[in-house]
Order: C-alpha cells, then sequence, then structure tokens
C-alpha cells in the first residue's frame, strides 16, 4: 500500500470512529496505528486523531506532539494539539501551542502562500475564542461554587448545618480541588468524616470520602470502601474501584506517559516549557504522595532555576529511605549549590545503587561536573 492509499484507508478510518462500538474501535484503532508504524507525519497525526475521537487524549497529546516533532512546519497539527491540551484542561500549554503556531505562520519561517497565512490565522483565533469562552465559563462556574461553599462552612461554623450540607460542601470541595488540589481535598476528607462519624452508613458521604482518600492516596480508602460496601453493595463507585490488573496497569501507565510529556516538554525553553511546567505541578498537587511525579517536578524547577520550590521538593525525596540510583543521582543536583554536604551524600548513595558501570560513570561524571562548577 502506497502513502496516498494509506492516508485515504486512515481517513476512511477515522470518519467510523464516532459510531464504531467499542469492540470495532478498538480495531479501527489498531489499523491506524499499525499504519503509523511508518513514522510518517501524516499518519502518526491521524492515528493522534483517532485516540482524540475515541476519547484517549493523553495519548492522543503524546501522538499529536510526535507528528509535530516530526513536521513542524504542518501548523494544522499544533492546532489540533492545542485543541486536545484544552480538553484534558491543560489550558496554558493550549494558549503558549496557539501563540506558537500563530508566530510560526507569521516568520517567514514556514512556507505559506499569502491565503493560507491568513487562513492559519483566522483558525488561531477561532481556538483562542474558543479558549477564552471555555476558560471564562470554567472561572463563572469556580466563583459559583466558591461562593456555595463559603456559604456552607458558615453555615457549619454556626451549627446549623444539615448532613446535606456537609455532604455537599464536599461536592464543592471536590470541585474546587484543581485551584489547591491536596489542601482542598484534606479539607473535603475532614468534611466527610465528620458525616462518617455521624451516619457511619451514609451512601453518599462514603462514596465521596473513598474517592477523597483515593485521590490523596491515603491507606484509608480501602476501609472506608468496606465500610460502604456493607451499607451498599451495589454502589456504582464499588463497581468503578473493581478494575482488572490490565485496567489498573493502563491507568498507572497513561499517567506515567502523561508526567513524562509535561517533563520532557518542561526541562526545554520557551512559552511552552512554561506552560508544561505550570501543568506538571497540577499533576504532582494530584497526586502528593507520588514520588515519581513529584522527582520530575523537583528536577523541572530545578532546570528552570526555581531554587525553593526545587529545594523544598528535594526535602520531601531526601525524608523517605528507599530512593533509587536515578532519585539520588537527582536529588544531589538540587542540593549541591545549596548543601554540598547534602549533594554529595546523595551522589555516593547513586553510586552504590548503581546497576552498571554506564551508571556509576554518570556519578563520577557528575561529580567532577559540579566539583569544577565549585571552583
Amino acid at each position: 500500500m502506497d502513502d496516498r492509499d494509506r492516508t485515504e484507508e486512515n481517513l476512511r478510518l477515522l470518519s467510523q470512529v464516532d459510531h464504531a462500538t467499542p469492540e470495532e474501535l478498538e480495531g479501527i484503532l489498531d489499523l491506524l496505528s499499525a499504519n503509523a508504524s511508518t513514522r510518517a507525519p501524516s499518519a502518526v497525526h491521524l492515528l493522534a486523531m483517532g485516540l482524540a475521537g475515541a476519547q484517549r487524549l493523553n495519548e492522543a497529546i503524546a501522538a499529536f506532539r510526535s507528528a509535530v516533532e516530526s513536521a513542524p512546519d504542518r501548523l494544522e497539527f499544533r492546532l489540533n494539539l492545542a485543541v486536545a491540551y484544552a480538553r484534558v484542561g491543560q489550558v496554558d500549554l493550549a494558549a503558549a501551542t496557539l501563540d506558537r503556531t500563530a508566530e510560526l505562520a507569521d516568520s517567514g519561517d514556514v512556507s505559506l502562500t499569502g491565503a493560507d497565512q491568513a487562513q492559519t490565522r483566522a483558525a488561531v483565533q477561532r481556538r483562542r475564542d474558543e479558549l477564552a469562552e471555555w476558560m471564562r465559563w470554567r472561572d463563572d462556574q469556580r466563583r459559583l461554587t466558591q461562593l456555595r461553599a463559603d456559604m456552607l462552612g458558615e453555615r457549619i461554623a454556626r451549627g446549623e448545618a444539615t448532613t446535606e450540607d456537609r455532604v455537599q460542601l464536599a461536592n464543592a470541595l471536590l470541585m474546587l480541588r484543581h485551584d489547591s488540589s491536596h489542601e482542598t481535598l484534606a479539607e473535603a476528607a475532614v468534611v466527610l468524616e465528620s458525616v462518617r462519624t455521624a451516619e457511619p452508613r451514609h451512601v453518599e458521604a462514603l462514596e465521596r470520602l473513598a474517592h477523597v482518600y483515593a485521590l490523596l492516596d491515603d491507606d484509608r480508602c480501602d476501609e472506608v470502601l468496606r465500610e460502604l460496601e456493607a451499607a451498599e453493595p451495589n454502589s456504582a463507585l464499588l463497581r468503578a474501584f473493581v478494575v482488572t490488573d490490565r485496567d489498573a496497569a493502563e491507568h498507572v501507565a497513561t499517567m506515567r506517559e502523561r508526567a513524562t510529556a509535561l517533563f520532557e516538554l518542561a526541562v526545554t525553553r520557551g512559552p511552552e516549557a512554561e506552560a508544561a511546567l505550570a501543568e506538571l505541578r497540577q499533576l504532582a498537587q494530584t497526586a502528593p504522595s507520588n514520588r515519581t511525579h513529584r522527582g520530575m517536578l523537583m528536577f523541572a524547577e530545578h532546570i528552570h532555576g526555581n531554587v525553593a520550590r526545587a529545594m523544598a521538593l528535594a526535602e520531601l525525596q531526601d525524608a523517605q529511605s528507599d530512593l533509587s540510583h536515578a532519585e539520588h543521582f537527582n536529588v544531589a543536583q538540587v542540593f549541591w549549590g545549596q548543601d554540598e554536604a547534602r549533594g554529595r551524600r546523595h551522589l555516593s548513595a547513586a553510586y552504590q545503587k548503581a546497576s552498571s558501570d554506564e551508571e556509576r560513570r554518570d556519578v563520577q561524571e557528575l561529580l567532577a561536573l559540579l566539583s569544577g562548577r565549585r571552583r
């Protein structure tokens, strides 16, 4: 099959995504993936479109980025990447990608006719308008939700709140959690624990509390789930928690891929890097006990020169007793400029935990580099 035939097949497959059954969708994506194995930018882009249509947005973003890297002059790839970023709530990256697309259209670095330039500018502006409208709607919803949370909090403080008021406050806090994730989730847990104490079999409160503890990666989640099962064996939330090992592994892998993609972009330069760093901070906040996400954020902050943020995260990593070679290696670089003794200690630990001669050489070379900078 030549490139033209493959493109036509991909377009035919894409047209079927919206109406396909789950089984048919898997088959379509398998074919799109097989066609994209040639690494042809157009085929990778069409695979990304299929993944986006299947709501597998993190995978779609990775594929869109791959297509953009392979064909940086294909501005439509960047526009679709911006849309995907917006759909997962990564609005800073969406805006930065749109800005970069507009810059390229006007720079002369990309071969465009006057008509193509005008068409690209119009497309970028449409996406900007859509993003701005969505952000206004989101901000309005947040303001209303915050007002409701404040009102319910005051009612609780006056001793006038019912059990349902407390549950509604927890719901509002969950909706607001992206503003200050860990603190807001912890506040929701306190409110829901008060309901659990007063009414141990309150199903909605138990469901919300299990959800909060799952987001916080708190061991109490299992205990709450057992209580929920006793109170309501047919709870929809219980069914959601009963996932296969494959489903769980895929979820973990997807989150890891998303964090890795953000990290790789965050340690570059330019507005997209700043936006990726902001998104990486949000991701780390949603799972504050996830050491992998925290380590990525720590090193990205270090690369950007955010010393206080990087040091605070390094302190959290340092408190762990079972750091890996790579974790010791990265923590050492953060500590070195502020506390050389601790930096050396982590480099020594990285050397001891190295599993190959190459890893040991990496430690020796880093030690020589950091020591040379000191002199």
